[in-house]
């Protein structure tokens, strides 16, 4: 719990501008510049696989909707072994496990060392890596850098971190193979548009439910946008009564979380909402007294359909091209 507090503190913080931070920031600009320069110029090594590597990133710290996009590329290749290469990220790995529900056929691999990670990948007979936020990991080589950015906030504040949500530098978009833009934005520059549409709406046993609308509801979420899932939940036509944020990533305690149930219930909230990420992290045995339904979230193409599509036909052909030799 103070975990969680400090999280939700340092991001608040820093959405409202933390500019005694900036010498921090500096540094952390520093660390990265020295990073990129010792990698463009080959004095740091970069692994090479016999696979194509395909690369989903971004330059800001969470939020941008890596694995939706992760989910919307590996969904194109059902007739390739894909793996996908995760770091995860502490003891309830929950954007890797969520791949792996919504991609049965694909396998996901978790670890820090992603060149072993792709090398074991490419022994279990992948044909397709996808390097999971590895847009800052230089240590291994990629045919394809795809890179996603917010419409709302596309360069996090402007400012590395801890002032702003930067972790790297804007001018490394030019070296991308393909931009990306989630939500609404105006760009001078070549990007591929995607929007966030809801496939379904699951209960804790995962049976769909037809609507929510006109319904009283609560809801938590531990992600980096929570204000996005919120419109999520109201653009389904439902009513808000309560709400619980945690940190990114952060798994919600469970007597915390019948407390904030007894809470909604009171409101009068006719069911509990979480994302799906949250779900999965949930004990399967938990009991509420109200029904935990989840929004199965997905990104679709509104804009450079033509674009996309001629992406997925060169990263095939690429597959086809080392498959050949072989």
């Amino acid at each position: 719990m103070l975990r969680s507090k400090f999280l939700l503190w340092g991001q608040r913080l820093i959405e409202n501008g933390a500019w005694f931070l900036a010498p921090l920031s500096w540094i952390w600009g520093f660390v990265a510049l020295c990073k990129n320069s010792l990698y463009d110029r080959g004095w740091l090594p970069t692994s090479r696989i016999n696979r194509p590597v395909v690369s989903v990133g971004n330059i800001v710290a969470g939020g941008t909707g890596k694995t939706p996009l992760v989910h919307l590329l590996a969904s194109r290749f059902p007739h390739r072994n894909v793996a996908i290469l995760s770091r995860g990220y502490g003891e309830m790995p929950d954007e890797p496990l969520l791949l792996q529900r919504r991609l049965p056929k694909a396998k996901v691999y978790i670890g820090e060392n992603r060149v072993k990670l792709a090398r074991r990948a490419m022994a279990e007979g992948a044909q397709l890596l996808i390097l999971d936020d590895g847009f800052q990991y230089r240590k291994l080589h990629r045919d394809f850098d795809l890179v996603i950015l917010s419409g709302a906030d596309p360069f996090g504040k402007g400012h590395y971190l801890p002032r702003g949500f930067l972790r790297d530098s804007p001018k490394r978009l030019a070296s991308a193979d393909a931009l990306f833009i989630s939500g609404k934005g105006a760009f001078s520059f070549p990007h591929i548009s995607l929007q966030v549409q809801v496939d379904q709406i699951l209960d804790f046993s995962e049976r769909p439910v037809a609507t929510i609308r006109g319904w009283p509801v609560a809801f938590f979420c531990g992600i980096a946008k929570p204000a996005a899932f919120k419109k999520t939940i109201v653009d389904q036509g439902a009513h808000i009564v309560a709400e619980w944020t945690l940190a990114d990533h952060e798994q919600a305690d469970e007597n915390a979380l019948r407390s904030f149930v007894s809470k909604s219930k009171s409101l009068g909230a006719r069911a509990l909402i979480c994302t799906e990420k949250d779900f999965i992290k949930l004990n399967p045995y938990i009991r509420c007294d109200l029904p935990v339904l989840f929004l199965e979230i997905s990104f679709r193409v509104s804009e450079g359909q033509n674009e996309w599509e001629n992406l997925i036909a060169k990263i095939d052909q690429k597959i086809d091209n080392i498959t050949a030799y072989e």
